[in-house]
């Protein structure tokens, strides 16, 4: 065991729920038959368990064995929540993309809240329509800093993924992201563009996606067509990382 053995342990166990051998109303073995199991002190063991019952794969009652309650979902990796592209893949599905429009714009007050640069100052802005197995499904606004936005725009209109392209040549990687998510009617250009009618209902993404320094690489405002793409997330009584927001908290247009 590493460093961080309760991790490992934790993440043993949610394997094994996630195969089957732990069903939802089964019970976990003991802290001591855990204990020699890994090897580990019970303490160790009590901090693994304490992450299953944060995240709602097992009970929280104390002075019985942990209960499963759910099975727990596999969880995409980052990339995938990041790229719409490599997430496509994973999936199986053939990702595509039309640059509409790139063009430097100077920086107004959205910018200043989502990206932290100076009002006045340059972004580049790429607007681009996304494609799944050749249906359109979403519309993308992404708007990156100027350093950034210079890199960006020697980068092929046709190229795949931007993320990898900028992770693999560059070493600028994209290592944490805020999210909001809400709904909105399509405004004219934009159904004009997805080829849908005009006040159609679609999902409105909006992203800041930063280093691991905590410096903020793009925003992004995506529009997604209804019922072509949906969102799953998981929350329990002891984890809960949602949270009601209102559009203005969040770059809302």
């Amino acid at each position: 065991m590493g460093t961080f053995a309760f991790a490992e342990i934790a993440q043993a166990l949610v394997e094994e729920i996630q195969a089957g051998k732990y069903p939802p109303g089964s019970s976990l073995p003991s802290e001591r038959e855990l204990s020699e199991r890994f090897r580990v002190s019970p303490g160790t063991v009590r901090m693994a368990l304490r992450e299953l019952v944060a995240d709602g794969t097992v009970d929280g009652s104390r002075g019985r064995p942990k209960r499963v309650v759910r099975i727990p979902r596999r969880q995409a990796p980052f990339d995938e929540f990041r790229s719409f592209a490599q997430w496509a893949r994973r999936q199986g599905h053939e990702p595509g993309g039309d640059v509409v429009r790139a063009e430097w714009r100077i920086a107004d007050a959205q910018d200043e809240l989502m990206l932290g640069v100076q009002r006045g100052r340059r972004v580049f802005r790429v607007q681009r329509v996304r494609t799944l197995d050749g249906e359109k499904v979403m519309l993308e606004h992404t708007h990156y800093p100027e350093w950034l936005g210079e890199i960006v725009e020697t980068i092929d209109d046709d190229a795949p993924s931007v993320t990898a392209l900028l992770a693999d040549e560059h070493n600028i990687h994209f290592t944490h992201a805020e999210h909001a998510f809400g709904a909105e009617r399509a405004r004219a250009a934009d159904a004009d563009l997805l080829g849908i009618t005009r006040s159609s209902a679609l999902l409105v993404h909006r992203r800041v996606s930063r280093d691991s320094t905590g410096r903020a690489l793009e925003w992004s405002s995506d529009r997604y067509i209804a019922g072509k793409i949906m969102l799953s997330v998981g929350n329990s009584w002891h984890s809960n990382p949602l949270q009601w927001i209102t559009p203005e908290a969040f770059g809302g247009e």
